[in-house]
């Protein structure tokens, strides 16, 4: 059986830009012959509105029928059915962020362009009298439309890549870019470990450690599955150390910490004085006792909450 992979798209009112992303996304599928996905839309306001027909008109121009769209708010449920969240603006990612303290929501444009900006809704751009200039509307809603249906296949590509790459690798569907082939290093019950094609110039070596199983990030994973993980990093290192001085094992946990690939995954990396390795560099300006106090107070008190 083919596991079944998902994305939500979500914008204000779910009749302009999440519907023409869903749809679109329906039909890049369907025209590609790819039956492994669920795709769906939602707004986080959804205020009962029709769909402006201009937007009808031009997804039917893309051989893309609208009318059977039914509007949806959206909730934890409908949020906690997908594995990947787009949202078409800022506002979007923040609300979702905000409301149900999900941070793995990522910018349509973010995966299609590499650019944290927004696509845009009628009176956010420079339609500045769209309730009465209705012309200007017309040419903003078949612009948005259109680029949004062009855009689709980047996007599929990169969120592919992003959120089920290593997937892909574990269910022995794809191999590395370039044919280079995926080659286990070491397996157990819920890990598997796996060579980077992202090797340090000066070293001879970049391993990567996943669960198996797709988890977002740190926190989701079950502790026998960490435990696995753990376990093979500790041989794995202690295979690096029979010709290095050591290794880095690095996480990535998170946007914002840099995570590229969504899927929880430890780098160990092969290390010799001198190799001009930098794994990570800050500032670090003093301290006060009393702040270092505070940090550590802060900090204690959120982790006796999770526990």
């Amino acid at each position: 059986m083919i596991e079944q992979k998902s994305i939500l798209f979500v914008c204000t009112g779910n009749i302009f830009r999440s519907l023409s992303a869903e749809l679109s996304f329906k039909k890049y599928l369907a025209d590609n012959g790819i039956t492994d996905w669920t795709v769906g839309s939602a707004g986080i306001i959804a205020a009962p509105q029709t769909i402006d027909p201009k937007t009808l008109e031009t997804l039917r121009e893309l051989n893309i029928d609208a009318q059977g769209h039914e509007q949806r708010r959206l909730t934890r449920e409908i949020l906690e059915h997908y594995d990947v969240i787009v949202g078409m603006a800022q506002d979007h990612i923040d609300y979702i962020k905000s409301e149900f303290n999900y941070s793995y929501a990522i910018l349509f444009n973010e995966l299609v362009l590499g650019e944290e900006t927004s696509v845009k809704d009628i009176e956010e751009d420079e339609v500045l009298v769209y309730q009465t200039d209705r012309l200007a509307v017309e040419e903003k809603v078949e612009r948005t439309v259109k680029e949004i249906f062009e855009e689709i296949p980047v996007l599929f590509k990169n969120v592919s890549e992003r959120f089920y790459l290593f997937s892909d690798f574990v269910a022995g569907r794809i191999t590395h870019r370039n044919g280079f082939p995926f080659i286990t290093l070491d397996e157990t019950p819920h890990s598997i470990a796996f060579m980077s094609l992202d090797i340090p110039g000066n070293e001879d070596g970049h391993i990567l450690v996943i669960p198996k199983k797709r988890y977002s990030n740190l926190s989701e994973v079950p502790k026998e599955v960490l435990s696995d993980i753990l376990s093979s990093i500790k041989k794995i290192g202690h295979a690096l150390t029979i010709d290095h001085g050591g290794y880095n094992v690095l996480l990535n946990n998170g946007l914002d910490a840099g995570q590229y690939i969504i899927h929880t995954h430890f780098h160990v990396i092969p290390r010799r004085s001198g190799d001009g390795i930098t794994i990570e560099g800050w500032s670090h300006p003093k301290i006060t006792q009393e702040d270092f106090i505070k940090l550590n107070e802060k900090l204690q008190q959120r982790i006796e909450h999770l526990s």
